[in-house]
């Protein structure tokens, strides 16, 4: 008698980034006819409540991103477009839909320019979940996922932006050309204290990295950030955003000294 409960069960946890969170949306109400669909706050998947960003000022993170493709390719995205596997888009959890966004691979320095559309990945460890090209883009697309920095760059964050030289381009046709116009006022800093093909090694190194900011006063996220590599996974101690250039400076010395290894400086313009 319950076996096509089961089974209907089943196949809902197995659905779709954009499935999952439309399942999980809360009921509409008084007033969310104003709310943009996808954009919705609270929800819930799996148990966990996320709250939607009220706008993307300042949003620059790093992580771990993944791609999703052919199981997903053709159904509706959690804003209401169709999810094609070979057009560039992306699904965050907290992000306003939709948000444009540049994603930068740590490992290659590959860049692409994309909307955010959908919502996930919904794993702990992940930051963005990306569409097939747009980890072909990035040079990922034979592994599963990649350390990346997420930075979003629409009206709020690039006042300035040309939208006569990008807006074709924003469409779910490609990708933007013009990266000149879309330019920061400044660069991000980060560090790479060091890389361990154990995790023991590299969570050893974050314990000392945290002591160590905790006395450089704080503020300045340490994470360890994975590389899929053909010998295996490369587990990387990553300190930042670090907001200047002299600050850098100074967190690098002082690394040199407290852990006998001099860190590596990326540049994120």
């Amino acid at each position: 008698m319950f076996y096509p409960i089961i089974v209907f069960f089943s196949v809902f946890l197995l659905g779709s980034c954009a499935s999952v969170q439309q399942a999980a949306s809360p009921p509409s109400g008084p007033g969310d006819s104003q709310v943009a669909p996808g954009n919705k706050s609270p929800y819930i998947v799996f148990g966990k409540s996320y709250e939607v960003m009220q706008d993307s000022f300042g949003y620059l993170e790093i992580g771990i991103a993944s791609w999703y493709g052919q199981k997903f390719h053709g159904r509706l995205t959690a804003n209401g477009e169709t999810y094609n596997m070979y057009r560039l888009s992306a699904a965050h959890k907290t992000l306003p839909l939709p948000t444009t966004v540049r994603v930068t691979n740590l490992d290659n320095g590959r860049k692409t320019i994309l909307r955010v559309n959908d919502r996930g990945p919904f794993h702990a460890d992940r930051v963005i979940d990306l569409s097939y090209k747009a980890a072909l883009e990035l040079g990922f697309a034979d592994k599963g996922t990649a350390p990346v920095v997420v930075e979003a760059i629409d009206d709020k964050n690039y006042p300035g932006l040309d939208k006569a030289t990008i807006g074709p381009a924003l469409t779910d046709e490609g990708s933007i050309q013009a990266e000149g116009s879309l330019q920061a006022e400044g660069s991000s800093y980060f560090l790479q204290a060091g890389a361990f093909s154990r995790v023991e090694g590299a969570e050893s190194l974050l314990h000392q990295v945290r002591d160590l900011l905790a006395d450089f006063g704080g503020g300045i996220q340490v994470r360890i950030l994975q590389s899929e590599m053909h010998a295996g996974i490369l587990h990387k101690v990553w300190i930042g955003p670090i907001e200047t250039e002299l600050e850098e400076e100074k967190l690098s010395m002082l690394l040199t000294q407290a852990v006998a290894n001099k860190p590596i400086k990326v540049v994120i313009n």
